[in-house]
């Protein structure tokens, strides 16, 4: 038989009591979870598991449900964290209590910024604790500023793999200050930090193909000249990252050389640098840039062939090493490569 935090996990990690009960549970396997931790009662009449995130626990505590941002970061989506949970509750509630201690009202600077839109919960029909992706959608785009909503939507389009009829559906929804943003909404971004590069690439005026394609490395982030790449890279980089997936530092610099290899390079910029001083990035990316295209310009006048390194030093004279050079390479005991 599946255990009871079975039901609650399959539930989206909370369940009510009276629909534990419709479910076939008893009061006393409710208790003998509980005494044995493996569910905790988040409020009366709820109940979760060990690992539930903690904002939409906060959501529940407060007697609403878990949308915006933090909501979306449930749905698995990669979106850009937030100091305040929004959650949305039924429009008659009030006296509201503080998540973390119900015998104090809530306040402003307890974190939660409250939306009274809900219908009653007796509307719901079920144990439901965060709104769906639409409406979260929506909330991000009344509450949040150009880069944040964008990134949201375009995680969305990426990983959730919505049409564009249904992101148009949710923009008709959102105030007309933000409509405007609908064109900026794309499907290529893998992770925030390239929406946001995107679009201040576009401010800056810097022109780049997004995720292109270099035989033998696949596809990078961004191509902003000829020969000049950008990479984005999030936690999953470090050689450091313990994460559920395996870390692409090795593989990033295997890709790199490729990249150089057939002529290109690669400006690799980590969340720290582009959250805290993006005029620095800026400038490197035009700098680079530019020289890309001086670069190719030259070559494309006065184009030549490369050399192998043999066939460069073929014909120079060879300098003897030193006696006391000599001596210190028979006793170091390093050998070259295929030295044999």
């Amino acid at each position: 038989m599946i255990a009871i935090e079975g039901d609650i996990r399959r539930n989206g990690g909370f369940m009510r009591r009276r629909d534990l009960l419709a479910a076939g549970r008893t009061d006393g396997q409710i208790r003998r979870a509980l005494a044995e931790r493996r569910i905790f009662r988040v409020r009366q009449g709820w109940y979760s598991i060990p690992g539930t995130s903690e904002a939409a626990v906060r959501a529940v505590r407060l007697g609403g449900r878990l949308t915006g941002v933090a909501a979306l970061e449930t749905y698995g989506l990669r979106v850009p964290r937030r100091d305040r949970t929004d959650v949305v509750v039924p429009a008659h509630a009030r006296a509201l209590r503080n998540p973390l201690d119900k015998r104090a009202r809530l306040r402003r600077s307890d974190g939660a910024r409250v939306h009274w839109t809900d219908p009653p919960r007796a509307r719901l029909g079920s144990s439901r604790w965060r709104a769906t992706i639409d409406d979260a959608l929506l909330v991000v785009l009344k509450t949040e500023g150009r880069d944040i909503a964008v990134a949201c939507c375009s995680a969305v389009m990426r990983h959730k793999n919505w049409s564009d009829a249904r992101m148009d559906a949710v923009f008709r929804r959102a105030p007309a200050r933000v409509r405007r943003w609908r064109c900026l909404v794309g499907r290529l971004d893998d992770s925030h930090g390239e929406t946001f590069v995107r679009l201040w690439l576009t401010d800056a005026g810097v022109p780049f193909e997004s995720q292109a394609f270099v035989a033998g490395a696949g596809r990078l982030d961004f191509r902003v000249g000829p020969h000049t790449y950008i990479e984005v890279d999030g936690g999953q980089h470090d050689p450091e990252w313990t994460g559920e997936q395996p870390s692409s530092w090795a593989h990033d610099h295997d890709r790199d050389a490729t990249v150089v290899i057939a002529g290109g390079q690669v400006l690799r910029f980590i969340y720290r640098q582009l959250y805290g001083d993006w005029t620095r990035c800026l400038e490197a990316i035009e700098v680079a840039r530019a020289n890309d295209i001086e670069l190719t310009a030259r070559r494309a006048i006065r184009p030549q062939k490369p050399r192998s390194l043999r066939r460069a030093l073929r014909g120079k004279r060879t300098v003897s090493p030193a006696p006391a050079q000599q001596k210190r390479r028979r006793t170091d005991g390093i050998r070259p490569p295929n030295s044999g």
